[in-house]
C-alpha cells in the first residue's frame, strides 16, 4: 500500500495563487492533479462509499471514500459522541491520496481511532461513560477493519 503525499503540490498551488482558497484556477489545477475529479465549487468530491460504525444513537463513526478518475482514493471522516463530534469533507485539497480503497479505509479508521483515543486520554472532567464508550468505539472500529481485511482475502 502506498500513500501519496501531495503536500508539495498543494504548497506550490498555494504559493502560485495568493488567494488560493477562492481561486478557480487553483481549484482547476487541483482537479487535474486528481485526474479531473468532479467536485463542487469548494473542491468537495462526492463520496462513492460510506462506512458507518454505530455504538448508540449518539456514538457514530463514518469513513467516506471517493475514487478519483486517476484511480486515487480520498477519504473524510465524521464522528459523534454524546457531547460533541466533528466531520470533514472529501476534498481536492486533501494532502494525501491513497492507491487503494482499502488503504483509504484503513487511514480513515486510524484517524477516527485517534479522535476517540483523545477522549480517553483527556485530563479534564468527563463522565466515565465517555471514556468507556470511546474505548468501545475503538474496539468496534478495530473489529470492522479486521472483518474487512478477512473479506478481502476471498
Amino acid at each position: 500500500m502506498t500513500a501519496i503525499d501531495l503536500t508539495e503540490q498543494l504548497d506550490a498551488i498555494r504559493a502560485k495563487y495568493p488567494e488560493w482558497w477562492r481561486s478557480e484556477e487553483a481549484q482547476r489545477e487541483l482537479q487535474a492533479l486528481w485526474g479531473n475529479a468532479p467536485c463542487n465549487p469548494h473542491g468537495v468530491m462526492r463520496a462513492d462509499e460510506e462506512i458507518t460504525v454505530e455504538l448508540e444513537p449518539q456514538w457514530k463513526a463514518s469513513v467516506r471514500i471517493a475514487r478519483a478518475p486517476n484511480e486515487w482514493y480520498a477519504f473524510a471522516t465524521s464522528y459523534a459522541t454524546a457531547q460533541g463530534g466533528g466531520s470533514s469533507p472529501i476534498s481536492v485539497w486533501n494532502d494525501t491520496a491513497h492507491t487503494t480503497r482499502d488503504e483509504a479505509l484503513e487511514a480513515g479508521i486510524r484517524e477516527l481511532k485517534r479522535k476517540y483515543q483523545g477522549i480517553i486520554d483527556w485530563r479534564g472532567w468527563a463522565p466515565d461513560s465517555q471514556k468507556t464508550n470511546a474505548a468501545r468505539m475503538i474496539e468496534l472500529l478495530d473489529s470492522y477493519l479486521i472483518q474487512s481485511r478477512q473479506l478481502s482475502l476471498f
